[in-house]
């Protein structure tokens, strides 16, 4: 497995750092886990006002179902990357679907003050 990483350099705070570290791994366990994908890129960009992390694999993909299903049952990956998101007032998107590889996308509101 190749994992290509494009970070830009960001001077963050050390919660969101840590909380961008951790939902990264978790991002990167799954693909390794579940995914068989060849694949997986990180990037990292930061603007004045928010921060986005992507993960993206051209894995075999699945039905992520809607974020409120995540608390019902499976998904515990999905519901601690989302939670860590949302701690930082961020907001988690996966796009996936079956055959079709994942995007994991976190965007977190900062300022470069």
């Amino acid at each position: 497995m190749e994992v290509r990483a494009e970070l830009e350099p960001v001077v963050l705070p050390a919660a969101l750092e840590h909380a961008i570290l951790r939902v990264t791994q978790e991002a990167l366990a799954n693909a390794v886990r579940h995914a068989g994908a060849e694949v997986i890129w990180v990037r990292l960009r930061g603007g004045p006002d928010q921060v986005t992390l992507e993960v993206a694999d051209d894995g075999r993909g699945f039905d992520p179902g809607p974020p409120q299903a995540w608390a019902a049952g499976g998904g515990l990956g999905l519901r601690a990357m989302r939670d860590r998101a949302a701690d930082q007032g961020g907001q988690l998107t996966i796009d996936s679907a079956p055959g079709a590889g994942t995007v994991v996308r976190v965007r977190f509101p900062w300022t470069t003050r």
